[in-house]
């Protein structure tokens, strides 16, 4: 989960509704794959441990995808190794006829100095999972294996995407780039991020559900004073906010833009280029920031006479998730009858501090990420997405598991 701003996600500021105790009994999954998910949870736990202990940041997870890749060869999936950097892509075809669909994990750690309070603290320093990535693949592993063991009766195909660089929030396009699905596009994409809800809870979005970021560039030449050019930028991009403080909720379906001034350079044609950052929720921002942007230079061309400023608006820099509204639907129902209803939230706010590029994917077919809940306030664990604190309970790997699994079944089933 990229973060640009230092703003942290509350515990309970997620803007939660339709969500009760996360003790309650539920529906387990089908039995095959309930019986293997639970016949493999000591091998499940010490795969996520051997992870967290062995963390690699964006760019570096050789380690972590060979892990994962070994682990999927000896089901018999078919792997791609290498794929858009480190990424892995591995396929299970089910005996009976059906649809494709996807489950995409992340692999990459961040760096950190703070202590590891855990016992199976990173064994690297200045490196951990504080963002649940390490969480997010082993349930990517968990459904693997619980999905091979009843492929005899599968229907369809699942593509198990673990991608790398999330956290530079570009592997997702990188993946895509070098062509991750092949010739067959999956059907639908699912996904999950930790969230610092109790475990046993999980969260989503109708639509927009974190949102995308924009790359500004303003090309100066001409000026007699290009710091005064910077300063008069500076001061129109932070104008153009329509929140003050990134870290605040905002209404989802909002279309709020934060619009974040990021220094300059002098070039070698005489000029200089100075940098932005836009993140908006909804493309109707998107038009409104890009509306900005262009008359923010319009103006200081106006007032500066022979200052020339050209503006290239690189849209969906990061895409961010906007969720499927009709697949969104069909996908809580799903998760709502292993988990409990209760147990399914909708989102009603969003917070531009936090983004993912999981929205990459999302612009090729349609696609649903969860929250998936990770704290457990008995333990005093808080799974605060990049939080120096960040301990996430592992029971949401068997949680988040089941409830995954029934959410793909019903899609192959196409029993919505």
């Amino acid at each position: 989960m990229r973060r640009v701003t230092t703003a942290l996600l509350l515990v309970g500021s997620l803007g939660l509704v339709g969500h009760g105790d996360a003790s309650a009994t539920a529906p387990q999954a089908p039995d095959a794959f309930a019986h293997r998910l639970e016949a493999a949870r000591s091998e499940l736990i010490a795969f996520r441990r051997d992870l967290h202990m062995n963390p690699e940041v964006s760019g570096e997870e050789v380690r972590t995808a060979a892990a994962v890749s070994d682990r999927l060869e000896a089901l018999g999936l078919e792997v791609r190794r290498g794929v858009g950097g480190h990424g892995v892509v591995a396929t299970l075809s089910g005996a009976l006829p059906g649809p494709t669909v996807a489950f995409r994990a992340d692999l990459d750690a961040v760096y950190s100095d703070a202590p590891d309070p855990v016992d199976f603290a990173s064994v690297r320093p200045g490196v951990r999972h504080i963002c649940g990535h390490d969480i997010h693949t082993t349930i990517g592993v968990a459904l693997a294996e619980g999905f091979a063991a009843m492929r005899a009766s599968l229907p369809g195909t699942v593509v198990f995407v673990f991608q790398p660089a999330e956290e530079r929030a570009n592997g997702a396009e990188a993946m895509l780039a070098d062509e991750a699905f092949g010739d067959v596009e999956p059907e639908a994409i699912f996904a999950f991020h930790t969230a610092p809800m109790q475990t046993g809870v999980v969260a989503l979005a109708r639509e927009a559900m974190m949102p995308g970021r924009d790359a500004v560039a303003f090309n100066v030449r001409g000026a007699s004073d290009y710091r005064e050019i910077e300063r008069e930028l500076s001061r129109g991009v932070s104008a153009a906010s329509t929140v003050v403080n990134p870290g605040a909720n905002q209404p989802v379906g909002s279309d709020f833009i934060s619009a974040q001034y990021g220094g300059g350079q002098a070039t070698g044609n005489d000029g200089w280029r100075f940098g932005a950052v836009v993140t908006r929720s909804t493309e109707n921002a998107r038009i409104a920031a890009e509306a900005a942007m262009a008359a923010i230079a319009s103006d200081i061309e106006s007032r500066y006479p022979g200052t020339e400023i050209s503006v290239e608006y690189d849209a969906g820099w990061v895409a961010g998730v906007t969720n499927d509204p009709e697949l969104a639907a069909h996908a809580a129902a799903s998760a709502g009858r292993v988990l409990g209803e209760d147990n399914v939230a909708w989102l009603q706010t969003m917070v531009p501090a936090f983004s993912e590029d999981f929205g990459s994917f999302q612009r090729h077919m349609p696609g649903v990420m969860f929250f998936l809940g990770v704290s457990n306030a008995d333990r005093g664990w808080v799974g605060m997405p990049h939080s120096p604190g960040y301990v996430a309970d592992e029971e949401a790997i068997f949680v988040g598991a089941r409830a995954m699994a029934a959410v793909m079944l019903d899609a192959m089933t196409q029993s919505w």
